[in-house]
């Protein structure tokens, strides 16, 4: 999260957070074009990623922020806290996964689209199965987080509020990903992402389940390409409902767990 301890530090404007967020989106995408003609997928994937970083990491050093200080680990949240995460966010990929199997449904993706994403996310050997859980795990899930939830989300959270700023953050994040069957489901996961940062004060929260959350989607993906290649796919629907009953539970669960953490560490500090 961006802190402001020194006196010469900027302070970023929600139009300075909307006009970055429109210079990162711009800079992916003539990065990862030129990037796919000249070096091909693998190498697209990490360069596109290191501009999400890069460009708000620049603004960081610019407004005299320091990078260490944006990715604090401010308190020790508990091993059940982070299952509990977990669990919830297997739960919201299921309901992510219905979403966007029935947008599919309703506006079928064109199939040279179909052809260039399958391409992307159906690994078909273990060392581009591996690649992937790098490159769209790992290295997404930092750069991305660093980006929206340490950079932006912190500059909307401190001018308009926390919640209005993790909204504005998740419908950008939606955005960033140029994709209109899965932009509802992006925001969905954007918010989640967000809440725990608003809850917890901690990135590596987000950064944890954004990296899990494609992990597993690649996973599918890998080993069971039927599935992963099935943009219309849809659970039963008493499955969906069931997961959105446990995410909702989980999701209290959790900022009980928070808070019980919260009010231990005030009675002994």
């Amino acid at each position: 999260m961006i802190t402001n301890d020194e006196n010469h530090q900027k302070e970023f404007t929600v139009m300075h957070g909307v006009g970055i967020f429109v210079l990162l989106l711009v800079a992916s995408v003539i990065v990862g074009g030129i990037s796919m003609l000249v070096f091909g997928l693998h190498l697209t994937v990490i360069l596109t990623e290191a501009v999400v970083l890069l460009v708000p990491l620049s603004f960081l050093y610019a407004g005299g922020h320091s990078f260490r200080h944006s990715l604090a680990y401010p308190q020790r949240l508990g091993f059940n806290f982070w299952i509990l995460v977990g669990a919830a966010t297997v739960f919201l990929l299921v309901v992510i996964s219905d979403v966007s199997g029935y947008v599919h449904q309703l506006m079928p993706r064109p199939k040279m689209q179909q052809e260039a994403l399958l391409k992307l996310f159906v690994a078909k050997t273990w060392p581009e199965y591996l690649f992937r859980i790098f490159a769209a795990g790992a290295l997404a899930g930092f750069c991305e987080e660093f980006a929206f939830r340490g950079f932006l989300q912190s500059i909307f959270s401190k001018r308009m509020g926390g919640l209005k700023g993790f909204v504005l953050t998740a419908f950008l994040f939606a955005l960033m990903h140029l994709d209109p069957w899965n932009f509802a489901g992006v925001f969905l996961l954007g918010l989640f992402l967000g809440y725990l940062v608003y809850l917890t004060g901690n990135l590596w929260v987000a950064i944890f389940v954004h990296a899990l959350s494609n992990s597993i989607s690649f996973s599918v993906g890998f080993f069971s390409p039927d599935v992963g290649t099935d943009f219309g796919f849809t659970f039963p629907p008493y499955i969906t409902l069931l997961c959105t009953f446990l995410f909702i539970l989980s999701l209290d669960f959790i900022r009980k767990v928070h808070q019980r953490r919260q009010q231990v560490k005030m009675s002994t500090g």
